[in-house]
């Protein structure tokens, strides 16, 4: 065969390999479009008119007296309030609670163009907090959900009344960092068929399932069925893979070291003492960062200890509202 021959044969298998992606990324985005267009959260639903884009929110017993609590997840694949569900529901029995879907997230807006970046999700979390809660709250935070929070407290001090930051990121267990290599693979990420199929392939229910049972949890018996359809349903919702194309690229990246060392709120730290993703060491130098926050370790827990033992971390955080006082501005 010739080379021209060689070379056309080439490009016939390549195309066909590519309609045979995007066919299977087709059949994905029908099959759960179906499956996930409703969260399975408790509470009353609400949508937050941001600057980017509607956010969707629940809210239980947000009349009641006392120190209102903001949950805010973690960014991942799949991400959105429903992480705290063992926690929303029993601590909304007796005080106000939120969680809300960051923009990208769950049922919030996914827009294409947004600037996902930490900058936004900060001012998106504090102008929730003045617009929807109009009162200093207590935020709880889940991994780089927990610096964003605590980059909330330190600027906008007078917003939140005290932090309980689970698994918090540092810069040392950032994603890659936003730049030329950062750039480029978020091009790549956007691309309509690679792009697609290589967020299909990070986000199959085997991958979920695999991290879930890894990383998420000591006692494997804990990534349900359940929680797997609803971190995939989330993952594959339109639009789903444009914010955590930011976060693979490192433009999600919140160095909040600087911001932590300057709270002056009282902040408290939970850790899983089998952590394999954030190990529990890394509570030392936040520690030493901000020598009054206090640190509970949960022992048989990993990146989830509030999903592990709903029943202490509920505990703790009552604990906390307890003490509670507005921060100075």
């Amino acid at each position: 065969m010739s080379a021209a021959g060689k070379i056309w044969k080439t490009m016939i298998a390549g195309g066909a390999g590519v309609a045979t992606l995007a066919a299977v990324n087709a059949a994905i985005a029908r099959r759960t479009h179906v499956e996930s267009d409703e969260s399975t959260s408790e509470g009353e639903k609400g949508v937050f008119q941001s600057k980017r884009g509607d956010v969707f929110y629940r809210s239980a017993n947000s009349s009641a007296a006392g120190t209102p609590v903001l949950f805010v997840h973690s960014v991942d694949a799949g991400a959105s309030s429903f992480m705290w569900r063992r926690n929303f529901a029993d601590l909304g029995e007796d005080h106000p609670v939120y969680a809300l879907d960051l923009l990208g997230f769950g049922l919030s807006d996914k827009p294409a163009a947004a600037p996902y970046s930490a900058d936004l999700y900060v001012e998106l979390i504090a102008d929730f907090i003045e617009g929807v809660i109009a009162r200093p709250a207590c935020v709880v935070g889940n991994n780089l959900g927990a610096a964003f929070a605590t980059r909330v407290a330190d600027e906008h001090r007078e917003r939140v009344s005290n932090l309980l930051l689970v698994s918090p990121t540092s810069a040392g267990n950032a994603r890659m960092s936003s730049g030329m290599t950062g750039a480029a693979f978020y091009g790549l990420l956007h691309s309509p068929v690679l792009g697609t199929s290589f967020y299909n392939a990070m986000a199959s229910e085997r991958s979920i399932r695999d991290y879930a049972r890894k990383q998420l949890f000591y006692d494997k018996r804990l990534a349900t069925r359940e929680l797997i359809a609803q971190i995939y349903g989330m993952s594959h919702q339109p639009g789903a893979q444009h914010a955590v194309a930011a976060f693979l690229s490192g433009y999600l990246n919140a160095d909040a070291r600087e911001a932590f060392a300057r709270l002056t709120q009282p902040v408290t730290l939970v850790w899983g003492r089998q952590d394999r993703t954030n190990p529990v060491i890394t509570a030392t130098q936040f520690q030493i960062l901000n020598s009054r926050a206090k640190l509970e370790i949960f022992d048989r827990a990993r990146l989830w200890p509030h999903e592990e033992h709903p029943e202490k971390f509920n505990a703790l955080v009552r604990q906390l509202l307890l003490k509670a006082r507005p921060a100075a501005a």
